[in-house]
């Protein structure tokens, strides 16, 4: 993604042209940014200064606290004190940021996915969560059957056995002994009113049912999931051929957009 008038990238001190992410020009302009920060407006770049981790870790966190004390950004309201990692060009962390301002920096998150099913084909059911109405995010569409973001510190593993005790009550033997790594997702992903916060900035359970092929087609046709957990749903489907060629149009374009190679450095 090469900056325009809408986007400037987010670069730090000592890394050179590496990109870690894209801020829009309208967030970039409702900052009070501190001296640590440089803004060149004619090359469309945030570059933050910071001797080593710890010291950029500490700026960035207070110039974001100072925004949320003012109230500049609705997202901010939000704020989880859960840090998200931001990794460099030889897989190091960079870089920890409030997983509340991770869009509004446009940085890469990561995070873990699980669908518990039984059965093949078109005779595969899925269990399916749905998200509590009184989440600030979402609320009420339809989720995999555990997920979770993966915070700095935290293995996929580690993350994913966390994220089944809370959200389904699986024990930590259940997911460690019977969960199975099956590929990667990657996608960008344009936030609405339905996300909260800034629109344009790049889970409690309410049910876990069973679903079918056919209710879950359905439900993806009528857009009832959010927009990450239809990605989890739409690429398992290709895996277990419930999609195919010969049966979507757009199969090709479903799998590309799936598997987007990204332009910052990634873990």
């Amino acid at each position: 993604m090469k900056a325009t008038s809408t986007f400037y990238t987010f670069k730090l001190e000592g890394y050179g042209d590496v990109v870690f992410g894209h801020m829009l020009k309208r967030s970039v302009d409702l900052f009070s940014w501190p001296a640590y920060w440089s803004i060149d407006h004619r090359n469309q770049s945030v570059t933050l200064s910071g001797r080593n981790l710890e010291e950029r870790n500490q700026r960035v966190n207070s110039t974001l606290l100072a925004e949320k004390d003012k109230d500049t950004f609705q997202i901010l309201r939000k704020w989880t004190k859960e840090v998200f990692p931001v990794y460099g060009p030889n897989r190091e962390l960079v870089l920890s940021i409030e997983r509340a301002a991770c869009p509004l920096f446009g940085v890469i998150t990561y995070g873990v996915q699980l669908l518990a099913y039984h059965g093949a084909g078109n005779n595969i059911r899925i269990w399916i969560s749905k998200r509590a109405m009184s989440k600030s995010t979402f609320p009420g569409l339809l989720d995999s059957t555990v997920g979770g973001s993966i915070p700095t510190g935290e293995t996929p593993t580690e993350c994913l056995v966390r994220e089944a005790a809370e959200e389904a009550n699986f024990p930590p033997n259940l997911t460690k002994d019977l969960a199975r790594a099956c590929g990667t997702l990657s996608y960008v992903n344009i936030a609405d009113e339905r996300g909260g916060g800034e629109t344009g900035d790049l889970n409690e359970v309410e049910a876990i049912t069973l679903m079918s092929v056919e209710e879950l087609k359905n439900a993806l046709a009528k857009g009832e999931f959010t927009p990450a957990n239809g990605c989890v749903v739409l690429e398992f489907f290709i895996r277990h051929g419930v999609l195919t060629p010969e049966n979507e149009s757009d199969y090709m374009e479903i799998v590309a957009r799936l598997h987007r190679k990204h332009i910052y450095p990634t873990a």
